[in-house]
This record gives C-alpha cells, sequence and structure tokens, in this order.
C-alpha cells in the first residue's frame, strides 16, 4: 500500500514540477493541480482498495488449501474465497482453526498481526480450567491487561489456584494434576512446540483469571496500594474460548498445510491431557 500511494503521489508531483511537458500538464485537467491532487487521492482510494481485496482473496486461498492439506475443511460451504473457519475431526475430537488479523501497539504507530487459533471440543463443561502464557507474555487488548509475570507472581494469593512454570511456560490453573498435566508429556511437548505463544485457554479459564484478578484486587485493598483494581469483566474478555474448549492463539501466520495439522494435532493432545487430569470417578449412587 506504501508504494502505490508512493507512485501514485510521486507521479502528480513530477507532472506538477512540469518534468511532463509538453505531453501531460496540469492545465489540461479540470481543476487544475487542485483538481489533478484531487484525482490522485480517489486513484489512492481505489487503488487500496483494489490490493486489499486482491491480498485478502489471496490469503483467504492459501489459508482454505493449508487446511485441505491438514484435514479440514471450510465450516460453511457458501465457496467463498475469504478465510473462513476450518473445522474437521483431528485424532478423535472436534477441532476449528481460524485467523485473523488485529491492530497491535496502540491507535497511532500499531501494526496489524496475524492471530491463529486452533480449538478443540471438551467433552462438555469443564469445572477445572487452566491458562497458559509465556513469560514476559501480555493479552492486551482494550482496557485491562492479562500480565502473565504477575499472574505467576500473585496466583499463589488467590484460593484454590496453582501456578506453575516450565521454560517460558507459565500454567496458571484450578489443581496440581491439571496443571501437571498439561505442562508434561505429549501436552508439554504441543505446547513447547508452538512458535508465538499468545495464549491457551483450557476448560474454565475464564474463571482462573476472573479469581485470580479479584484476590489480586482484593491483596492490593488490603495494603492500601494507590495501584488501579483491576477491571476483572475485561481481564475474563481477554480470554477465548468458554468452559467447553481448549483454545490455543498464537501470533503466527499458518499458511502450510503440514504446520496447520500439527498445530491442530497439539491442541488435541492438550484437551487430551486436560480432560484424563480432571475426569471425575463415576458416582457410586
Amino acid at each position: 500500500m506504501a508504494v502505490w500511494m508512493v507512485l501514485v503521489f510521486g507521479a502528480w508531483i513530477y507532472v506538477d514540477l512540469g518534468y511532463t511537458e509538453p505531453f501531460l500538464s496540469f492545465s489540461d485537467v479540470p481543476g487544475g493541480s487542485m483538481g489533478a491532487f484531487v484525482g490522485a487521492m480517489g486513484v489512492t482510494v481505489a487503488g487500496w482498495v483494489l490490493i486489499s481485496s486482491v491480498q485478502q482473496r489471496r490469503e483467504g486461498v492459501a489459508w482454505q488449501e493449508a487446511g485441505r492439506r491438514a484435514g479440514l475443511r471450510p465450516a460453511d460451504d457458501s465457496g467463498s474465497t475469504s478465510a473462513p473457519a476450518l473445522t474437521g475431526t483431528v485424532n478423535g475430537r472436534t477441532i476449528t482453526a481460524r485467523y485473523d488479523k488485529r491492530k497491535m501497539g496502540g491507535a497511532e504507530g500499531g501494526t496489524w498481526v496475524t492471530f491463529t487459533s486452533g480449538e478443540a471440543e471438551l467433552a462438555g463443561p469443564a469445572d477445572e480450567g487452566v491458562v497458559v502464557g509465556t513469560a514476559g507474555g501480555r493479552v492486551d487488548a482494550g482496557i485491562g491487561t492479562l500480565d502473565f509475570d504477575e499472574m505467576a507472581d500473585t496466583a499463589s494469593a488467590a484460593e484454590g489456584l496453582v501456578a506453575v512454570e516450565r521454560g517460558d511456560l507459565i500454567l496458571v490453573g484450578t489443581s496440581t494434576e491439571a496443571v501437571e498435566a498439561v505442562s508434561s508429556g505429549l501436552s508439554g511437548d504441543a505446547l513447547r512446540a508452538i512458535r508465538d505463544l499468545s495464549v491457551v485457554s483450557i476448560g474454565d479459564a475464564s474463571g482462573v483469571v476472573a479469581r485470580w484478578a479479584e484476590a489480586r484486587n482484593e491483596e492490593m485493598e488490603g495494603r492500601g496500594s494507590s495501584l488501579a483494581e483491576y477491571p476483572v469483566d475485561n481481564l475474563v474478555e481477554r480470554v477465548p474460548g468458554d468452559a467447553t474448549t481448549v483454545t490455543v492463539e498464537t501470533k503466527s501466520s499458518i499458511r502450510d498445510g503440514e504446520v496447520l495439522r500439527r498445530f491442530a494435532e497439539g491442541v488435541v493432545a492438550i484437551a487430551d491431557a486436560f480432560e484424563e487430569a480432571t475426569a471425575r470417578p463415576p458416582s457410586s449412587g
């Protein structure tokens, strides 16, 4: 887009300085130099729309092709070349993959980042939950920032929460069994293999974040701290998925079918480990 703007306005300046005379001058354009400037702006906008449309179409086609190679299909069969959710069954579990672009770094000077997410369905709503992030990682969108370093340092203040650090990974959950299961074995391997991990929400992850934020606010209030309270609702909104899913969100653009398949298998491995660790024995009645 920047190149297109440079070309259009570079051409306008070139003509305005008279380098194209007598073949072309703004005296030949209705409105003169100002009319040509308005026209250049119109051409720029039209070009931006066209370039964006072509780029989105190419990305959508590449995304669907990666899904096909990974054994996933568009969730809707409209035949659109946009970027639909992809769904399928991986190792016996239903999974949905999505990607979207978000502006990071504030309204001014921010950059667009592509997020790819995978969501595996659990057998039902989970009573327990785990949140996973990375050291130095933050989930920041709107009011309220989910800071994993602070979660690791302060989760012990919240009743019923367990925090564990495994290398660069930070896991906060409702039980030692759930956290240990997710951080080890095939699940742990999958977490460590994820490129540019943003956040993983497992089961009732929103409940984990809410419990932590409320405990943190109470602790700050008890100390008479001037630090602002964390907006619990806003923090909970930072957590993707719900109690019936395991959602892995990564700040990377996956367009390779094999990579997407491994990513999906990793999400399933995390879901399997969590459910095995939190399965309740049947009631003896």
